[in-house]
């Protein structure tokens, strides 16, 4: 059965066989609001210009777990996201934990070992197709640093997710690792802090790997799940799954700030790209 496209102030259109359509609409060429659903799909709501060159709306089937969708993806219920490939920089130097909401931290003599680094920068690689619905398939940069002994590390830099181990983490919180993750008034992701405990990422524990991809969901602008099984379920022992991947690919067919079930935002207008200044920070384990 086709899909019903409804197009506010111009009419109502079924797709054919191959999912297209299409409605004459008079000039002038304005924003009109576009509703689109059928019995397999979760109704989206969205914006075109009518008059307009041809576009692409992706559905959502009604097969998706919407819920567990919300937790991951629309924490506080709308959707935050990277919108180009983030950049990457590992901090070689341990540094001292002391609170998770501080922004500088104490660079200590051990440093992480060249093949700790790149085992750890690996498994980012690997996370970010599968957490990004293949949008991006590596970074758009990937740097190495290394403080000086006793230096006071800045690790919350515009632009860039800050990767690092931390002696203490786990002793002071119970975790084995943390981030804290910002984004600006559109929705997009603008910087984010990842932890990741020393005791615990030098163990044996087979669960680093998850551990790492979780805590790369949070870089991402991701929430925990405790629907279903998910890399993003708090405990961080799975890696990414069908339903995590599947979702990801959802989420990057959406605008930053697209809300539940599947309703895009308002085009931008000058009050809403003035928020863009303001950016809002959120961590968890």
């Amino acid at each position: 059965m086709g899909a019903s496209v409804k197009i506010d102030g111009v009419g109502e259109a079924i797709t054919d066989p191959t999912g297209s359509f299409h409605i004459d609409a008079a000039d002038p060429q304005l924003v009109r609001s576009v509703t689109v659903s059928s019995s397999q799909t979760v109704d989206r709501v969205t914006r075109l210009r009518v008059p307009g060159p041809a576009a692409t709306l992706t559905l959502m089937p009604t097969s998706l777990d919407l819920v567990a969708f919300d937790q991951m993806f629309r924490g506080g219920g709308v959707l935050h996201r990277w919108t180009s490939a983030p950049r990457v920089v590992f901090q070689n130097r341990v540094l001292q934990f002391t609170n998770i909401s501080d922004i500088d931290y104490t660079a200590l003599a051990t440093l992480t070992p060249d093949a700790d680094a790149t085992s750890i920068l690996a498994d980012l690689t690997w996370t970010l197709p599968q957490l990004t619905g293949n949008a991006f398939s590596q970074f758009a940069d990937q740097q190495r640093e290394t403080a000086s002994e006793g230096d006071r590390v800045r690790v919350s830099r515009p632009g860039l997710v800050v990767v690092a181990r931390y002696e203490g983490l786990t002793a002071a919180t119970g975790y084995w690792g943390y981030t804290r993750w910002s984004w600006n008034g559109t929705g997009e992701m603008t910087a984010a802090i990842l932890m990741l405990d020393r005791g615990f990422d030098t163990s044996s524990s087979p669960f680093k790997r998850s551990l790492r991809a979780h805590e790369f969901g949070h870089a991402l602008g991701y929430n925990h799940v405790i629907l279903r099984a998910s890399v993003m379920n708090q405990a961080a022992t799975i890696e990414p799954n069908a339903f995590d991947r599947d979702g990801a690919k959802f989420a990057f067919q959406r605008p930053p700030l697209n809300r539940t079930p599947d309703n895009d935002p308002e085009p931008f207008t000058g009050n809403l790209r003035a928020l863009t200044s303001q950016v809002y920070w959120a961590g968890d384990r």
